[in-house]
């Protein structure tokens, strides 16, 4: 999911020459697999979806748009269920190749939701950042994917702007 890092512009799946790379090194297909650009529409769309849907845990509105593309990506990705005992299941891909692999994200993201884990799932709220991160603080409030970086950045600013606010009224 964190393929593109918005601050500095790189994404390492930015076309599909690319993605092919970034999946066979993955070891998520074959090295003689193409990638088409309507492959790699999908993957974008299926990672900007997940995206979305993690911005929308860390309180921002959801973008109904990029997950309707992502469930229109989906399409291509035939699920089905894997049980292993009557407490251990998972949906898997029907395929292999790239619809495997964005079948295989699907699956995943359905079953943290079904398990209630993927609240804890969110994207950065830094907009130069949108990072995906596991939120382990207790009461579910992490914000930052890192209070170090993005955490310490966002809350220098509000101050440099609190004081040049109290600077113009005064």
């Amino acid at each position: 999911m964190n393929t593109k890092d918005i601050e500095s512009g790189i994404d390492a799946i930015a076309s599909p020459r690319q993605l092919h790379a970034w999946l066979v090194a993955a070891a998520a297909i074959d090295v003689h697999e193409p990638v088409t650009r309507d492959a790699h529409a999908r993957a974008i769309a299926v990672r900007e979806g997940i995206r979305a849907l993690a911005l929308a845990n860390n309180d921002r509105p959801l973008r109904r748009d990029l997950v309707a593309e992502m469930n229109r990506a989906g399409r291509r990705s035939a699920l089905v269920p894997a049980v292993e005992d009557s407490m251990i299941w998972r949906l898997e891909p029907a395929t292999r190749g790239i619809d495997g692999f964005l079948g295989g994200l699907l699956g995943t993201l359905v079953t943290v939701m079904a398990d209630g884990s993927w609240s804890r799932v969110k994207a950065c709220a830094n907009d130069g950042c949108r990072w995906l991160f596991f939120d382990q603080s207790r009461n579910h409030s992490g914000t930052w994917c890192s209070m170090a970086e993005c955490g310490s950045r966002i809350k220098a600013r509000a101050y440099r702007a609190r004081r040049r606010a109290e600077h113009a009224a005064s």
